[in-house]
């Protein structure tokens, strides 16, 4: 079992005024900053969603920053969570990410998907049909790409004319892709095809839905030869009681939440049936929040029973808590949580984990 941590590229409130160049300097700084703390104490990964059109969004889009932390650390894999595969040519992205993986020397990793916020495709004049077929396509360049020699691509969505990436991904054959599709059974199944692993999202689980769900993926990644591996995201915060991390931390969750309420996520789940449903007191069960002991047994309670191998983990949404009690929230909760439990469970040995970060 690994902890990795991920680094919001929002910061403020929804619809904010625009930010200040000085604010979007100093925020991007500490954005940065984020991930170096991040490996200082001892999480094994920094991932970076993708995020594009609002003006509490800081970085827009992954590749930039992680290629500024390509070179900022030494150690930690790092990768997307996730990208979102169906907004820029695939050729363009895959020249952005080799950048990164040669620079990093081979600790890139990238969790991919189709989207669902039409926002980032009409900023990009992208066509909302047919996403699917577009994703799939994407990921059929890459993997002629990754070959090393020059090709050609006629795709419905997407053309190559004698396309060839250079340089070449550092690791061979090309970095690990992460399946990013948790919402339909689906696009569930599809993350074996494409992908080493299964990822979710921070939502609410129910154990019924959540086996259901996982089993869907299990079986296909088996059917094809391939070993399981499953990453969940959870949002949280360690602090000296629960009721201190609830106060710090709970209201800002609960905003999120409450936004992707609106947007139809995890309705399903009995305890949320409303916007006022969704309370600190609530949502605690969901979270990894706590005292130190209480987020390591949350945290092994998912591994244990829930079958999880890898966790990624988030401290900030977009109202807050603050950057500076974020900077320190990562180095406590690292040392606090992340190296007991990564000195108890032992390295990950599997390919949705570069081979430069098994440790």
């Amino acid at each position: 079992m690994r902890i990795g941590y991920l680094i919001d590229l929002h910061k403020g409130g929804y619809d904010q005024p625009m930010p200040t160049p000085q604010d979007a300097h100093d925020t991007m700084d500490q954005m940065i900053e984020e991930g170096i703390i991040a490996e200082r104490a001892g999480f094994h990964s920094i991932q970076i969603p993708d995020r594009h059109g609002r003006t509490e969004c800081y970085f827009p889009g992954p590749e930039q920053i992680l290629t500024i932390l390509a070179r900022e650390t030494d150690k930690v894999a790092i990768g997307t969570f996730t990208l979102i595969s169906t907004l820029i040519h695939p050729m363009k992205t895959a020249e952005e990410f080799a950048v990164i993986d040669n620079l990093s020397e081979g600790r890139l990793y990238t969790t991919l998907s189709r989207g669902f916020h039409p926002g980032y495709w009409m900023q990009f004049g992208v066509p909302r049909e047919h996403m699917l077929g577009r994703f799939q396509e994407a990921i059929k360049v890459w993997n002629l790409a990754f070959e090393g020699e020059r090709f050609d691509f006629d795709g419905k969505y997407w053309q190559v004319e004698q396309g060839l990436l250079a340089p070449q991904p550092y690791q061979e054959g090309g970095w690990p892709i992460w399946g990013g599709g948790n919402a339909v059974p689906a696009a569930i199944r599809r993350s074996a095809d494409y992908g080493e692993c299964w990822t979710c999202d921070p939502f609410p689980l129910m154990k019924s839905v959540w086996e259901e769900q996982v089993g869907t993926y299990r079986e296909r990644a088996e059917e094809l030869g391939k070993k399981p591996y499953v990453v969940l995201m959870r949002d949280g915060w360690v602090a000296d009681t629960f009721e201190d991390a609830a106060r710090e931390f709970g209201s800002h969750f609960v905003e999120e939440m409450r936004f992707y309420y609106r947007q139809g996520i995890f309705t399903h789940h009995p305890d949320f049936q409303s916007e006022q449903d969704i309370t600190a007191e609530r949502a605690g069960p969901h979270l990894i929040m706590g005292t130190p002991q209480q987020c390591i047994e949350q945290l092994e309670m998912y591994h244990e029973d829930f079958g999880v191998d890898y966790f990624t983990l988030r401290f900030r949404m977009p109202t807050g808590p603050s950057m500076e009690a974020a900077a320190e929230q990562i180095q406590r909760f690292g040392e606090e949580v992340v190296q007991p439990i990564h000195k108890k469970y032992p390295a990950p040995d599997h390919p949705a984990i570069p081979a430069a970060c098994r440790w």
